[in-house]
């Protein structure tokens, strides 16, 4: 079975003065443990922070593989609850090498 990939985009939807240290701590924890399940699952495809100023809302990206894309949809929506974050689905398109 062929699968496509998605970039997942990770933003940010409160302030990190929101939470505890307790409970960042926590949710990141929380976050680790979803991003290697995806890895050990081998959906992981490739990572990347976003911006560093704190007043941008974009605050990491993950490639995936999934097979279409209400997968990814349903593997987005499987994140840890009450992170703050949103995930948005991105399709990306492939482009086949050209050979001459």
């Amino acid at each position: 079975m062929r699968s496509s990939r998605f970039l997942f985009v990770l933003s940010c939807q409160t302030t990190r003065q929101d939470f505890s240290a307790a409970a960042l701590g926590e949710l990141t924890g929380r976050m680790v443990a979803w991003v290697g399940a995806l890895r050990s699952w081998q959906l992981l495809d490739a990572t990347a922070t976003g911006p560093a100023a704190a007043a941008e809302p974009v605050r990491g990206f993950l490639l995936v593989s999934a097979t279409d894309l209400m997968a990814a949809h349903r593997l987005a929506a499987s994140r840890p609850a009450g992170t703050g974050s949103a995930i948005t689905v991105v399709p990306v398109r492939e482009v086949g090498r050209c050979d001459r």
